[in-house]
């Protein structure tokens, strides 16, 4: 302790640190679905854009069709509006063919798309 007491009060350090938390999730979040982005096989780009984010939840039924620009734009607005650090955030598609792609049935992505930016983000940002 430094002397004559801390130099901020500790709810102000709370709030600096759920902040930084914050920062840093929305950061892996955003790379993550950037590398889905990238990753995704092109056709008419309905995958490519079909990714999306939920806060605390999953939807099975929504089936965006964003461009890549627009996909990352509504996942920062998203990120925004759920500034909390202790949050649950999902990266997914509802596409009908998403899993055989998945599974590498294209040849632009024989390796999957979810999985290869799975490993990427936990290869940059850690376990």
């Amino acid at each position: 302790m430094a002397r004559g007491g801390w130099s901020m009060p500790l709810g102000g350090f709370i709030q600096e640190v759920e902040g930084q938390l914050s920062k840093q999730g929305a950061e892996m979040v955003l790379y993550a679905l950037q590398q889905l982005i990238i990753h995704s096989p092109v056709d008419e780009g309905a995958y490519r854009g079909s990714h999306f984010l939920t806060i605390d939840d999953v939807d099975h039924n929504k089936v965006p069709h964003y461009g890549p620009d627009e996909s990352m734009r509504e996942a920062e607005r998203i990120l925004a509006a759920n500034p909390s650090p202790f949050k649950l955030v999902t990266i997914q598609t509802n596409i009908p063919y998403g899993e055989r792609i998945e599974d590498g049935w294209s040849g632009q992505a024989p390796y999957g798309v979810y999985s290869i930016a799975y490993n990427n983000t936990r290869e940059r940002y850690g376990r």
